[in-house]
């Protein structure tokens, strides 16, 4: 169940890439995104190597979708 929300709030930030640089600068739930996608990404670190690479795969795209958001942060 927690894997979900981890794999929705990748899916959140990436959606948030598709909007203006404006829009977003001017969102003020910016840090609290990026706060939650450190928390997957630390719990995603924490997983046993045993589940086909997906955990792995889960932290490339947090990695991605950190940049997007960091990317038009003032």
């Amino acid at each position: 169940m927690a894997g979900r929300r981890y794999g929705m709030a990748v899916i959140v930030a990436f959606a948030m890439g598709g909007l203006t640089a404006t829009a977003i600068a001017e969102e003020p739930h910016l840090a609290t995104a990026l706060a939650s996608l450190g928390k997957a990404q630390n719990a995603l670190a924490l997983t046993r190597d045993n589940k086909g690479g997906h955990p792995k795969a889960a932290m490339a795209l947090i990695a991605k979708a950190e940049a997007e958001i960091r990317a038009v942060m003032p």
